[in-house]
């Protein structure tokens, strides 16, 4: 029961995956950005730098992950109609978000213990009646 319920479970996200990201994978498109300090004020952000048609665009970085990283080059997804909603392509952050994970994880698992709940020990008066009933199997054609 536990390794066909785990089957499913990842047939389903992983089928789930790639219609629900944001920006759609589907339909949009990607192209290369370069990670810069941007310092405003007494604020310093890291952005990624990137261009559709001329147009510059930036995208806010996590400082802690990609301090280290200025000036590398990256992959920007990113929508063709709203080339501000953009994204890294990577698989953490972009197709794996922590709080989906941990939220498909534990609806899996309160489902998964429902299940065993109810299936682990039935009463002993319902495997009685399971055994007292004469119901043959019938062929098909009877």
């Amino acid at each position: 029961m536990i390794r066909s319920s785990i089957i499913l479970f990842l047939f389903c996200f992983f089928l789930y995956l790639p219609f629900s990201r944001t920006p759609d994978y589907l339909d949009s498109e990607t192209a290369p950005g370069i990670i810069t300090k941007e310092v405003s004020g007494s604020k310093t952000k890291i952005v990624a730098v990137y261009s559709e048609y001329g147009k510059a665009y930036k995208l806010e970085l996590d400082s802690a992950d990609y301090a280290s990283k200025i000036g590398q080059k990256l992959v920007i997804i990113y929508e063709l109609s709203a080339p501000e909603k953009a994204a890294v392509k990577r698989i953490w952050g972009y197709w794996l978000l922590p709080i989906e994970l941990a939220w498909s994880l534990g609806i899996f698992a309160v489902l998964l213990g429902i299940a065993y709940a109810t299936t682990h020990r039935p009463h002993p008066s319902a495997i009685a009646e399971q055994l007292k009933s004469d119901d043959a199997p019938k062929k098909k054609y009877e």
